[in-house]
């Protein structure tokens, strides 16, 4: 720098200027203008030191900024003065790029605003510097220092101050498009040849992977701006250059594609920033995303649809897109294809159609019409949203419907309001000619739209209507054999329809009283949500309770329509609440039980009368006593018969978390308050309560105490007809469960504010039930039992810190918590160790102390809990069923464990951990065993129990803290003590030893080696790795991993080998470390490939050891294990390559079965390498008689070793095929012969879908082939590589063979026979699955014309396959069916494409009605016989469950239907079917009648709540509406109509109804 800065008398006079003189810039500059003119740029420097100084002291302890300030405005006050010596003394290259590097230092840490000023004074040293070629030198260097930065050449990583740095000075017009590309040319010599375009898009995806960074996204997507704004002009002014909107649309949709995860910052960080600054370019942007079909596109279509979806969501927020439209009119703004979006919103990737959705949903404005489109959209997909396995989807569809139901809402108020307002200034031009004078001008929005009366009706009219019918369709999504899927989804959706409001200001308390009347008024509507209350599924069960509930006073008094005897909506719910207690009693069943309990508590709500509320409540426990009486007399019948849990569960509440709503009897008593008259009375009905709470415990104790209750049934019992040890331990337990809930909740009444007339229990059912929780916890050995009743004693302890505020006249003496405390170390001294958990034990220490008092005190227990657990107690002492200490151990561990505790615990984790590492040395096992749980449980309190098995198992990645050895520094020594063993294996071969050593190995390997002892800890490891135990070795080998991450591990490998010497252990344990580094690196992403300098010197240290290998076999099958993994992940060179395949195959007959796998997966790469297949032949065949286990895992690295081979080398490709077809016709070994199918098939179905048909097995071969894999026996890996190679195979007929192949339909048939069985409901999920695939291999390998009528069985298959249980076998199928639609859907849209529309088109026939009734009628068997198994309820406790939840009998029937109908529409061939199918028909409705007449009637929970029941009816009258549309049948008129006429007055589900008024 310019002035002599060292000069001692300028330093002395700098420092001895006062404060008031560096109070700010103005008063420093007015000092230093005061002095000479010659020493100024002197002083000027001085300065600036001292203030650069004391910037960095704030910088280094955060300061607030004021020195930076303070620097900055005296550089700016230096380059503003007058004198022109200083104004060029502040411009100066090394000040200006002093104050640039503190910039990027500081701001990457500590972004205060007040750095800002530091770029200030870098745009005036570069565009105003009186010194130009200074000011290009200063802009030179600081544009260099960012590209370097963002092309990650730095050696810091400053990307947050860099991009900052570039984003201002982009704005500031400091540095030019031209700059940074001569920049970065000089900065990355390898694109100084591109042309403009291809550098540019170099640079700005370093741009784009920066984005990976949430901290730099907004100032990557800045940059990311000004470089296509840049671009977008200069195209402008000059189009040669290339650039357009398309190519910029394809920059995005590359970025994508190499990282997903960016797509939401794209968004919002790029094209938001695009829309906002360049509207015309936004415009130009859209149109290009809306022509492009990228529905069809395949390659990197994902990322392509979800970018296009997600500018057309952003252009249609700000107004630029319009809504759908099939014929978009003539507009400025963009209009979406309705075709598009259609294909789209069935598109089977998730994100996608949930974009689509957004896209149809969203608007500029709520208030904004939706259009007659985007409705017929919505009625078209929404159901397959609704059926979508994925909770999170629905969850973020249930999102998007409330936006899209407040929209609704709010247009139909506005069209209201325009309405009236049209019609008052209509009559007030009728009355006196002279309207209101003009309203003021609005600002123009949505609602200008509506121009007109007529106008503002017609969209009034439109969207009422798709209100009416989304309510509709949501009440046709519940019926009995609709998915939880579906039912979950209808009854929140509904929830959501009744709560939005019709204002912006509602809230979402807020009921719509229209939609609710719609509801309400309609009883099937009523009857389904009745029926949903005894659901399977919980939050079902909720969720209808929940919209029940909602139902207003004025609507529950109200005479239902279509009832027989003018029952208001109370009288059917009190009518349907004793069937539920009726079937709940009948079952035992705990969601029966549930639902009744739900019915009951929404009667008691429903009453209108504290007085009716009570005596309801008297009610219910005047049936709980008569219930419990039998059991005290007769257990095991009551078991069967009286069921008592259901009773119990009605005045409880089970949903705690959400107390808004009362959904249970005490539940809604204890919301209000009451004379002392009515008090009194509940106080009696809680006594009453704990009185039969317990006695039943009395009555049950027995079961539940038992030492294996799971299996226990008393004597007197046995002969019982119909019990079993299930039946009464479910009685048993859910009695007790629901019992100690409902205490539980009675007792929470006293965390209630103290005010006159809130029902509290009396003070002595409180004491009573902290006792009798007590005495269950104590003596329970039923897991599931003492969880709930500890929660309850939990609860008792808590309460007892404020009773005083309820009871202020309490006994003073009276403390019950010592009293449970003193109770509970008395059974930790005094009852046997029965299991390793201790029973109900540790609960009740836990619960003593979550109430959190002050006696007894954390510290006093955790003391005595320590000082019982470390009493010393030697084998000869105890028979180890009387070990206190084993209960001490396991209070501690549920002290770590418990969310309430754990907290205050951390305190203690030390001492813990040295009581752990004690007990685990312990002579007895039992303590031994519960140090170990202990010591496990204290992991994970140190690491967290949030990972994936597979995250835990793979260990720390060498970066992240997972423990913080300084909060606990008494661990590293804990650890080492654990290690601590003179003689590994002598000290292993003590099973106390072993047990301590792999926790203490285990906290290593996942949070890595803590600093203290680090040299000591990985020295004791190391030893390990020479043990005896092979498990040892691996452990060790996995936690020295953690040691090596960060260091030249390939030379700690070496130094490793060299310290073995020639023992096998250690060289095997070394050679295990060297593995495993390999592999966590290559997991944790390490670019193995491209730096494979450190592979090359790790197969030469290797190398050098090779002889010492060789002399025993499990150590040199580690050896070749690494080069097989080396040459697996391509970390060789080509040379590198050779030498190794050499070593690793030169060897001779192999002494171990590790080795020889080894050998034989080396000569698989050696072979591949050559492409010499007559070589990997002929070893394999001598293989294949030694050893049939390696010879299969030498075939399953077949495909991935010659993958590169096939693909160049059709001799190769033909080789391996004949290999594959020779081992399948001579191995006897199933599992080989599995292998070597797979990869036949797949091998094949690549030929022949690459054209290569000339390479395949002839004809003969494939016939020969196919009847040599029954020869031998068949295991199930072999049947699955069966059924998923005959769909290649079948496919190669049809494709190469079906000219000279007579048979090749009868071939089709039997295929299709076959996939039929395979995908059975019955078969395993691989069975299944396989069909599934080779469907899939068959449709998307055959030539055009793609359908013939020997394919209807295979078709009919693939229809199984299309809605089979599981999804992922859903999925494959859908494929299937994308191949012969040349369009992707999901697999509820494909199942219908294909019956509806494939079928009926392309096969009209006979065959096809035959098939199409089949479906239709589930099978041909009679109506009369499926009805009466229907009617046959099967009321076990534990009822089997349905194979398929996913099918829907109403949906597949109507979907047969309609292709039936428009299949015989096409072809009025077929009498004889279709006469079969009327006379199915009419004797199925002849049937239901039957039925309809006997049962006389039919409401909620009546004949036709049951599933199965509904799906035989419906598919009765689905049928005969089917056999109106084709066929004038006046016998199926009649009876249908008979059918109708009885289920209008009540005969009949409301839902069932609907199905027979049903057009076609």
């Amino acid at each position: 720098m310019e002035g002599q800065t060292s000069d001692g008398s300028i330093d002395a006079l700098i420092s001895g200027l006062g404060p008031e003189i560096f109070e700010n810039a103005n008063t420093i500059s007015k000092w230093l203008l005061s002095r000479p003119e010659e020493t100024r740029p002197q002083l000027a420097e001085a300065l600036f030191q001292k203030l650069f100084q004391d910037a960095s002291r704030a910088r280094q302890y955060h300061g607030n900024g004021h020195a930076c300030v303070r620097l900055c405005s005296f550089v700016q006050q230096c380059f503003k003065s007058s004198d022109q010596t200083l104004k060029k003394w502040s411009t100066t290259e090394a000040l200006t790029l002093e104050l640039f590097l503190f910039y990027l230092e500081w701001y990457e840490h500590d972004p205060h605003r007040a750095l800002r000023l530091i770029l200030d004074v870098l745009v005036a040293a570069c565009t105003d510097n009186p010194c130009p070629e200074t000011g290009r030198a200063i802009k030179g260097r600081v544009l260099e220092t960012l590209v370097q930065i963002i092309t990650r050449k730095y050696p810091k990583q400053l990307t947050k101050s860099g991009l900052q740095c570039l984003e201002h000075l982009l704005s500031k017009r400091v540095v030019s498009l031209d700059d940074i590309a001569l920049t970065y040319k000089q900065v990355e010599p390898a694109v100084a040849s591109l042309p403009s375009l291809e550098l540019w898009k170099s640079f700005v995806f370093h741009l784009f992977s920066w984005m990976e960074l949430t901290y730099v996204c907004p100032l990557a997507g800045k940059c990311i701006v000004h470089v296509f704004r840049g671009l977008d002009s200069a195209a402008a002014l000059d189009p040669t250059t290339g650039f357009d909107v398309e190519l910029w649309r394809q920059w995005l949709q590359d970025a994508l594609v190499q990282n997903p995860e960016i797509l939401e910052d794209i968004k919002n960080y790029v094209l938001v920033a695009i829309f906002k600054a360049d509207k015309a370019a936004a415009l130009r942007l859209l149109h290009v995303f809306n022509k492009q079909q990228l529905s069809n596109n395949q390659q990197g279509s994902d990322q392509g649809i979800l970018l296009q979806l997600a500018t057309l969501e952003l252009g249609k927020k700000t107004g630029l897109v319009d809504e759908p439209a099939s014929q978009p009119e003539e507009s400025k703004y963009l209009a979406l294809d309705s075709k598009v979006l259609g294909t789209l919103l069935g598109h089977p990737t998730i994100s996608v159609r949930c974009s689509a959705l957004s896209l149809v949903v969203s608007s500029q404005a709520t208030t904004k019409p939706l259009s007659e489109d985007a409705f017929s959209l919505l009625r078209t997909y929404l159901a397959a949203f609704h059926a979508d396995y994925d909770a999170k989807v629905r969850n973020e569809v249930l999102g998007l419907t409330k936006n899209l139901l407040k929209r609704v809402k709010s247009i139909i108020t506005v069209a209201r309001r325009s309405l009236a307002d049209f019609a008052n200034r209509e009559s007030q031009l009728a009355a006196g000619g002279n309207a209101e004078p003009p309203l003021k001008k609005k600002k123009a929005g949505p609602e200008a739209a509506l121009r007109d009366a007529s106008e503002a009706k017609f969209v009034l009219t439109s969207h009422q209507n798709f209100l009416e019918w989304y309510v509709g369709f949501l009440r046709d999504e519940l019926i009995p054999t609709a998915s939880y899927q579906r039912h979950i989804t209808a009854v929140k959706a509904a929830l959501l329809a009744v709560r939005v409001g019709k204002h912006a200001a509602a809230t979402d308390d807020t009921v719509d009283e229209d939609v609710i009347r719609l509801i309400a008024n309609d009883p099937t509507w009523t009857r389904l949500l009745f029926d949903l209350l005894l659901d399977p599924f919980d939050d079902v069960r909720e969720a209808a309770s929940t919209l029940l509930s909602l139902i207003p006073q004025e609507l529950i008094a109200r005479p239902v329509a279509q009832s027989r005897r003018s029952e208001t909506l109370l009288d059917m719910l009190q009518s349907f609440c004793g069937r539920a207690n009726a079937l709940a009693d009948r079952t035992g069943r705990a969601d029966h039980g549930d639902g009744a309990a739900r019915a009951q508590g929404l009667s008691c709500s429903w009453l209108n009368a504290q007085q009716l509320q009570i005596q309801y409540l008297a009610e219910i426990i005047s049936g709980i006593e008569a219930k419990i009486s039998k059991a005290e007399q007769d257990l095991g019948h009551a078991a069967i018969e009286s069921p008592v849990h259901a009773d119990f569960a009605a005045i409880r509440q089970v949903n705690e978390h959400d107390e808004a709503r009362a959904f249970y009897v005490w539940q809604v008593l204890a919301k209000q308050t009451y004379a002392e008259t009515e008090l009194e009375a509940l106080r009696q009905l809680q006594e009453r309560i704990f009185g039969g709470a317990q006695r039943i415990w009395l009555a049950v104790k027995h079961v539940l105490c038992d030492d294996s209750p799971e299996g226990h049934l008393p004597e007197e019992m046995e002969d019982i007809e119909g019990l079993d040890t299930k039946d009464l331990l479910s009685y048993s337990f859910r009695a007790v469960h629901e019992s100690s809930n409902l205490l539980r909740l009675i007792m929470g009444t006293l965390r209630l504010k103290a005010v006159a007339g809130v029902p509290f229990p009396p003070l002595e059912v409180f004491k009573k039930t902290g006792y009798l929780t007590f005495e269950q916890l104590a003596q329970l050995r039923h897991r599931g039992a003492f969880s709930t009743v500890s929660y309850t004693f939990t609860n008792c302890c808590q309460l007892t810190q404020n009773l005083k505020t309820v009871y202020p006249n309490a006994d003073e003496e009276a403390d019950l918590l010592r009293d449970w405390y003193k109770g509970a170390v008395e059974c930790i001294m005094t009852q046997a160790s029965t299991t390793r958990r201790s029973a109900g034990i540790p609960s009740l220490i836990a619960a003593v102390l979550s109430a959190n008092a002050s006696s007894p005190s954390f510290d006093e227990v955790y003391g005595n809990l320590e000082q019982i657990g470390k009493k010393p107690v030697t084998q000869a002492e105890t028979d180890g069923s009387n070990l206190p200490q084993v209960h001490a151990l396991n209070c501690l561990r549920e002290i770590f464990r418990s969310s309430l505790l754990s907290k205050r615990a951390e305190g203690y984790l030390a001492r813990t951990l040295h009581l752990a590492s004690t007990s685990l040395k312990s002579e007895v096992w039992a303590i031994r065993n519960c140090g170990l749980l202990l010591l496990r449980a204290l992991i994970d309190c140190l690491l967290g129990t949030g990972e994936s098995k597979a995250i835990i198992e793979s260990g720390w990645d060498g970066n992240s803290v997972r423990i913080s050895y300084n909060k606990y520094p008494e661990l590293p020594d804990i650890i080492l003590g654990l290690l601590e063993a003179d003689d590994v294996d002598a000290g292993l071969a003590n099973s106390a030893a072993a047990e301590a050593v792999f926790p203490a190995l285990d906290i290593i390997r996942r949070a890595g080696p803590p600093e203290e002892h680090r040299g000591e800890l990985r020295k004791r490891i190391e030893n390990y790795l020479g043990s005896k135990v092979w498990h040892v070795r691996e452990i060790a080998a996995r936690t020295l991993c953690s040691f090596l991450l960060r260091e030249d591990w390939v030379s700690e490998i070496g130094k490793l080998l060299e310290q073995a010497g020639t023992s096998s252990n250690r060289l095997h344990g070394a050679l295990l470390t060297a593995r495993f580094v390999i592999e966590r690196k290559s997991d944790l992403g390490s670019d193995l490939k491209t730096e494979n300098a450190w592979a090359e010197s790790l197969v030469e240290i290797l190398a050098t050891k090779s002889e010492v290998f060789g002399r025993c076999p499990e150590v040199e099958a580690g050896y070749l294990e690494i080069l097989n993994l080396l040459i697996k992940l391509q970390c060789l060179t080509e040379d590198k390559l050779a030498s190794t395949l050499q070593i690793s195959t030169k060897t001779g007959s192999p002494a171990s079965a590790l080795l020889e796998m080894e050998i034989a997966l080396g000569l698989v790469h050696e072979t591949a390498s050559s492409g010499d297949v007559a070589g990997l032949r002929n070893y394999l065949v001598e293989l294949l008689a030694r050893d049939v286990n390696v010879a299969s895992r030498m075939l399953e690295a077949i495909p991935a070793a010659f993958s590169q081979a096939q693909d160049d080398n059709s001799r190769v490709r033909s080789e391996i095929c004949q290999l594959c077809v020779e081992v399948c016709s001579t191995s006897p070994a199933p599992e080989v012969r599995a292998v070597s199918l797979a990869n036949l098939g797949a091998l094949m179905s690549a030929m022949l879908s690459n054209g290569h048909t000339s390479e395949l097995p002839s004809l003969s071969q494939l016939d020969t082939l196919w009847s040599d894999l029954t020869k031998w026996s068949i295991n199930p890996e072999l049947s699955w590589a069966i059924t998923e190679t005959s769909g290649t195979i079948m496919a190669i007929l049809v494709s190469c063979h079906r000219d000279n192949l007579p048979d090749l339909d009868q071939r089709l048939r039997n295929w299709g026979a076959l996939i039929s069985d395979s995908l059975h409901v019955d078969n395993s999920f691989d069975t299944r699955h396989t069909a599934a695939f080779s469907l899939h291999t068959f449709f998307s390998l055959i030539p055009a014309p793609l359908f013939r009528t020997a394919y209807l069985p295979a078709f009919s298959a693939l229809y199984t396959a299309l809605t089979d249980d599981d999804d992922e076998i859903r999925e494959v199928a859908a494929l299937a069916v994308s191949s012969l639609t040349a369009q992707p859907a999901t697999a509820n849209i494909s199942s219908k494409t294909l019956v509806t529309s494939l079928l009926p088109s392309h096969l009209p026939t006979p065959e096809f009605f035959s098939l199409a009734i089949s479906h239709l009628t589930s099978g041909n068997l009679p109506a009369e016989t499926k009805l009466g198994k229907a009617l046959d309820f099967d009321d076990a406790l534990f009822a089997a469950e349905e194979q398929n939840l996913f099918v829907d009998e109403v949906r597949e029937a109507r979907e047969w239907r309609r292709g039936l109908v428009g299949a015989i529409e096409a072809n009025k061939n077929g009498e004889r079917v279709l006469k079969e199918w009327k006379e199915w028909t009419v004797q199925g409705l002849k049937a239901v009648v039957k039925v309809m007449k006997e049962k006389r009637e039919d409401g909620p929970l009546g004949w036709t709540s049951d599933q199965k029941v509904f799906a035989v009816v419906a598919r009765v009258l689905i049928s005969a509406r089917g056999v109106l549309a084709v066929d004038e049948g006046e016998e199926v008129e009649v009876l249908l109509g008979e059918v109708v006429e009885m289920g209008r007055g009540g005969l009949l589900h409301g839902g069932l109804v609907g199905l027979a008024l049903e057009e076609v």
